[in-house]
């Protein structure tokens, strides 16, 4: 996900986007090595054929690029299904893009148009901005093939001389049609490893009770649970213990640039909410399993999928439920994300954070100093309740006084500090930003008095101060590179 407004001024949107909590994230240790990849091949020492079934997003496509950066793996055939959150023009689109740049466009690739008339909609705010997935990615002259998702499936199953993995991370739309379809298949998929589901856990639908790619097709999630395939689940209970870590883009700057770490770098360039601390490595870490399952802890157990009334799409233990292997945490989260950029880049790559100690104290001082300033912003704008349909100028001018003034008065603080070499332009120039805001204190709370709505607010501040908090954000962005946090109110 990603959003497409402009900038805008606003305290609570700082909160949010750059100033996440230590129990959400994995930093890894201060020093982690670079460990050769540990993926391995099938029993017979060849590689194990891979069908996917997916629909683009940063998660999927990240998947996707360790399926075919892998040696140990032999991606067939790929499907998308139109319940996806791409869905069949988009989904085609990026995905011969990123064939295009593995020089793989062999690789058959179909949809199926025809939705499921009881299919649950993707939020529009997941959706937005969605099309950047596919820019800068290479033109592709290949065409979908002539027959359908479901279909392919089948069809690329029976013509494998060995049992298949399917690696399902999309809802199950097209899964559960191609077994309902072709049911002799079934003898002939060795498992379905499936990024979906909450078992133990609250889910990430807005009701938390269940997981997206489930709550979207419930009879297709139950039909496949039930069709005796044996299912690997990869739910939220395993992909919690792997946030897209706040060092991950430093270490994508010092590995190897591979088109598949330069894809994942314009990503983060593109969607930069996804290192805000929301977001986790959900289909990375299925496409891991299916090279090595030692990645994560299992178990054996009893799972159903609920397929209608308000629970529709929750995954719970049943004795009722279908046998399969539940993947319950990931023991060492370092070694994931080792093995994953290290296949995509080809080479060992270090992870974890990258700050020397004066740089980790100078950011440590830094939240100190301008902690009470975000402790106000708390109060007026996270645990107050001021941004209702209707806009109210005085409870926002108040909001803005109190935020306002504790900034002004961090400026001392900010001013004693000594940062170390690496920093001390940029803390100039969050210094001048700081006295610039000051200075117009009282212009921004004659707006914030005058506006009639949010949207009227923004713009008449972007007039107000065209440049916006440019040095704050960039020492937000400079601590996630350096795998630390900055909480500033941008």
């Amino acid at each position: 996900m990603s959003t497409s407004k402009s900038w805008i001024w606003l305290p609570v949107f700082a909160l949010i986007t750059s100033c996440t909590s230590q129990d959400n994230v994995t930093t890894g240790p201060q020093t982690s090595p670079a460990v050769t990849p540990t993926t391995v091949g099938s029993a017979e020492g060849e590689p194990i054929p891979v069908i996917v079934d997916y629909s683009p997003t940063v998660s999927d496509v990240g998947g996707l690029m360790y399926l075919l950066s892998n040696p140990a793996l032999e991606v067939l055939a790929i499907s998308l299904p139109v319940t996806g959150e791409a869905g069949c023009d988009l989904g085609l689109e990026v995905t011969f893009g990123v064939l295009a740049m593995f020089g793989r466009e062999e690789i058959p690739v179909a949809c199926d148009q025809e939705r499921p008339v009881w299919a649950g909609d993707w939020p529009a705010e997941f959706l937005a901005g969605h099309e950047n997935l596919a820019f800068g990615l290479p033109d592709s002259g290949a065409i979908p093939a002539s027959r359908s998702g479901p279909d392919l499936i089948a069809e690329t199953v029976l013509a494998s001389d060995r049992p298949v993995v399917l690696w399902a991370v999309a809802p199950l739309t097209n899964v559960a049609r191609a077994l309902d379809r072709h049911p002799q298949i079934g003898d002939q998929i060795e498992r379905i490893v499936i990024m979906g589901g909450a078992v133990d856990v609250p889910g990430n639908t807005f009701d938390q009770a269940a997981e997206w790619n489930l709550w979207i097709d419930p009879p297709a999630a139950a039909s496949v649970f039930s069709s005796g395939v044996p299912i690997t689940m990869v739910p939220l209970d395993a992909t919690n213990a792997v946030p897209v870590p706040v060092w991950y883009r430093g270490s994508l700057e010092t590995a190897e640039q591979t088109a598949a770490i330069d894809r994942l770098s314009t990503y983060l360039r593109l969607f930069p909410a996804v290192t805000s601390g929301f977001f986790f490595m959900w289909d990375e870490l299925a496409a891991a399993v299916v090279a090595d399952p030692s990645l994560v802890s299992s178990e054996t157990a009893s799972v159903r999928v609920v397929e209608g009334g308000p629970d529709a799409g929750r995954t719970i233990r049943s004795p009722q439920g279908r046998e399969l292997t539940l993947a319950t945490g990931v023991p060492q989260p370092d070694l994931f994300y080792q093995e994953f950029l290290s296949t995509l880049a080809g080479s060992p790559v270090s992870i974890g954070p990258s700050a020397t100690a004066e740089e980790q104290a100078y950011f440590e001082a830094l939240n100190q100093a301008l902690a009470e300033t975000m402790s106000e912003l708390n109060d007026a704008f996270v645990s107050g309740d001021i941004f209702g349909e209707i806009y109210d100028a005085e409870a926002a001018t108040d909001a803005f006084d109190r935020v306002l003034t504790a900034q002004i008065e961090a400026i001392p603080l900010a001013e004693q500090l000594s940062p170390p070499d690496s920093m001390v332009e940029l803390h100039q120039a969050y210094l001048s930003e700081l006295h610039e805001l000051a200075g117009i204190r009282g212009d921004i709370l004659a707006v914030a008095a005058g506006a009639t709505s949010w949207e009227d607010f923004s713009s008449r501040l972007a007039g107000l101060w065209p440049d916006g908090p440019r040095a704050c954000t960039e020492l937000i962005e400079k601590a996630k590179v350096l795998g630390l946090e900055a909480q500033l109110p941008c």
